[in-house]
């Protein structure tokens, strides 16, 4: 891993210190209000990106979870703080985890896609794991 990505990797413990869960709630309670607007009936959620899991944590009362990031280390962090959730390693641009969910979040991590392709394949990833 890069240095500029340092964080996602010997650095990760620090995470929760960096950026509270606590922090996250109100975003989440707003990514709630506005799914349960537009897939009432929705059940399983995928998150690719999903970093320490700290949106995670509020959204696992409402959706079954499942959580993919291309750092182990910050996988670790989430399976502690969200041991009800499914983790898998993998990358946002190449995920085929050969099923489908009823939502497909990516939150910041999309940040990451650095070209047209990278987000285009991202964006590719995301449709083909719509249910």
């Amino acid at each position: 891993m890069a240095a500029s990505h340092r964080f996602y990797a010997d650095l990760a413990p620090w995470w929760p210190l960096i950026s509270p869960v606590g922090d996250y709630a109100g975003d989440a309670a707003e990514y709630l209000r506005v799914l349960a607007d537009v897939a009432p009936t929705a059940k399983t959620l995928l998150e690719p990106g999903s970093g320490g899991g700290h949106n995670a944590f509020y959204m696992k009362a409402r959706y079954q979870l499942t959580l993919t990031d291309l750092s182990e280390p910050m996988l670790a962090l989430s399976r502690r703080l969200n041991p009800e959730c499914e983790h898998l390693a993998g990358d946002m641009r190449t995920l085929a985890l050969d099923r489908a969910f009823d939502i497909v979040f990516v939150h910041d991590a999309i940040d990451y896609m650095a070209t047209e392709c990278d987000l285009a394949d991202a964006v590719a990833t995301a449709a083909r794991h719509c249910a």
